[in-house]
Order: C-alpha cells, then sequence, then structure tokens
C-alpha cells in the first residue's frame, strides 16, 4: 500500500524532472505529509511525446462514474489486478502517470492498535517516481490518479505487504510512452525495487495526522534498532 508520501526537496525534485523528462520547471511547495483527496503534481505524456505535469488530485474516479459524489476513489490498485478489473483496464493502457516524490510512509503494526509509521527513501536521498494511473476531469471533478502497488521487498516485509511500484530513470520513461502494455510487461514494471538501494527509518507521530505537513514530521522516532531497518 502506499498512503501517504512527501515531496520535500524540491530543488532536487524539478531538476531530477528536467533531467530526465525535459520537464520544464514546475513551482512544486514542499509537501511533508501529502494524503489521498488533496490535489498534486504529476508527470504525464502529452499526447506529442513529451512530459509535462499536471496536478490531479489523488483518488482515482473510473471513466464511467459522472456523479458528484463518486463511491468509488480507490488511492492504490494491485498492479496484478490492473488487467483484471473493469475499472483498470482502460487507464493502464491508455493513462499512464508518475509520481514524483523523495520518500513514503507506511506503517507498521505492533502489539495491540498500535503502529509506528516510517519514512522510506533511497539511500542515495535523491527523488524517485511511483507508477500510476489516472482518469481525465469532468464537469464534476479534476483529474483523478492512484498509485500502483507491488509485493514488498525484504526492506517492507517487515513493516507491510505491500509497497509502491519504484520507477526511476529509463524505466519511468517507458511507463509515460503512449503505448499499450500486456500484463507480461506491466509485471516486470512491478518488480519490486532492490531492497538495499531504499532505507526505512523509524518517525513520530506527527505524521499520522495529514494537518501536520511540516519538517516535523521527520521527526526520528528514537526507538530501538529492531525499528531501524536498512
Amino acid at each position: 500500500m502506499c498512503g501517504r508520501y512527501r515531496i520535500k526537496d524540491t530543488d532536487q525534485i524539478t531538476a531530477h524532472l528536467l533531467k530526465v523528462f525535459g520537464v520544464p520547471p514546475w513551482t512544486l511547495k514542499p509537501r511533508y505529509n501529502v494524503a489521498p483527496s488533496q490535489e498534486v503534481p504529476v508527470v504525464v505524456n502529452d499526447g506529442a511525446g513529451k512530459a509535462r505535469m499536471a496536478t490531479m488530485r489523488w483518488g482515482f474516479v473510473p471513466y464511467w462514474d459522472k456523479s458528484e459524489k463518486p463511491r468509488l476513489a480507490p488511492i492504490n490498485a494491485r498492479a496484478e489486478e490492473a488487467f483484471t478489473k473493469p475499472m483498470f483496464r482502460q487507464a493502464i493502457q491508455r493513462r499512464r502517470c508518475l509520481i514524483p516524490v523523495d520518500g513514503f510512509y507506511e506503517w507498521k503494526r505492533l502489539a495491540g492498535d498500535r503502529k509506528q509509521p516510517f519514512d522510506i527513501q533511497l539511500r542515495d536521498g535523491q527523488p524517485f517516481c511511483l507508477a500510476g494511473i489516472y482518469e481525465v476531469a469532468t464537469s464534476a471533478r479534476p483529474d483523478t490518479f492512484l498509485v500502483m502497488t507491488t509485493r514488498p521487498n525484504s526492506l517492507m516485509t517487515p513493516i507491510h505487504d505491500r509497497m509502491p511500484v519504484i520507477l526511476t530513470s529509463d524505466r519511468a520513461g517507458e511507463w509515460l510512452v503512449d503505448r499499450p502494455i500486456t500484463a507480461d510487461q506491466l509485471a516486470v514494471f512491478a518488480e519490486p525495487y532492490p531492497r538495499q538501494e531504499m532505507i526505512a527509518n523509524a518517525i513520530g507521530s506527527l505524521v499520522n495526522s495529514p494537518r501536520n505537513d511540516s519538517p516535523a514530521v521527520l521527526t526520528p522516532a528514537g526507538l530501538d534498532a529492531e525499528f531501524r531497518l536498512e
């Protein structure tokens, strides 16, 4: 699963998008706790073979739902189900997108009802993209998107049974190419990102509320070594 992420180092992110996709500089506001239902920047194919930035709402509404208050608005989709669930079949072929981030959050279940949040990023601290799909705006709502997920790597396994599909450089560019893909090709995109290139740091509970959107959400939790995962 992926239900929160961050776009903290905006200069690095915009430089990454320019270098990898040729996306002109885009004014990004630092966000430390992006949550579903919010409108955020994503990268799409402009239809002429170039990447461009767009603003979309997190929570995918299928194309056939024209209502003002949609019944379904999933924030994630299992890559394994993209070809079997009708609501995703068209978008996975025609409307793929990338969500630029420099980290995401996940919660590990502890004894009782307790959960320990983790900040998860690439080991070198560089920006990366999450694979997504989107639906176009209607008169009732803006463009909407979701994040594709896959099985966890060995870093994520102790934390959660899913992780987002992480794409960097060439693979990210291939995801944006405006052409159909097969189930086998999707399975290659959805391979879990190498665990040796990621780290997970236990952080405090401020991230639990999306109202907290400041650097303070990244304050280390100060837990025992069992919660420091590399």
